[in-house]
């Protein structure tokens, strides 16, 4: 096995099943340090670019008239988009706050609309009504051959389609 990996400086150690490679010929991050003096780097110049490479990239850093142009309709649209998207907005918030102030008032006259019937019920005597309906005018209780009584599925209500004598 040490002939597969050779016997140079490089070792492995088994640790929590993983293998570690050490080599003292380079620096390591974190809080072991492998060599307290890393090796020193040349500052390089960059290298120079062939003739066909400095010509491709001129030729690409200028845009084209037309394409500038296309950049900035598309700017422009979008910004219409934005302006027109911004009034919708505008105008879905306003109608909302519109419906909440009409929706109190609905409920305020709902309220005061109840408030009222109820005080008209309240006020109204029964008893007179039927005193003075049946002293004043004439109105009387049916008998019982006045009444006339019939089955029904329907419990709403009744149609009379004709006088019942």
């Amino acid at each position: 096995m040490a002939e597969r990996y050779g016997t140079d400086r490089r070792r492995s150690q088994v640790n929590n099943r993983r293998t570690v490679q050490f080599n003292p010929d380079y620096y390591t991050e974190g809080n072991n340090v492998r060599v307290m003096h890393p090796k020193e780097w040349d500052e390089q110049s960059p290298k120079e670019l062939s003739h066909a490479a400095r010509r491709n990239r001129e030729k690409h850093s200028h845009m084209n008239f037309a394409w500038v142009m296309f950049l900035s309709m598309a700017m422009a649209a979008t910004g219409v988009v934005l302006i027109l998207y911004l009034r919708l907005q505008s105008d879905i918030t306003n109608r909302v706050k519109n419906i909440s102030v009409l929706e109190a008032e609905y409920n305020s006259l709902k309220a005061e609309n109840d408030d009222t019937e109820s005080r008209i019920k309240g006020n109204v005597d029964l008893e007179a009504i039927k005193a003075k309906a049946m002293g004043e005018l004439g109105m009387q209780y049916a008998n019982s051959d006045q009444i006339v009584e019939y089955d029904s599925s329907d419990t709403d209500y009744v149609r009379q389609f004709k006088d019942i004598n």
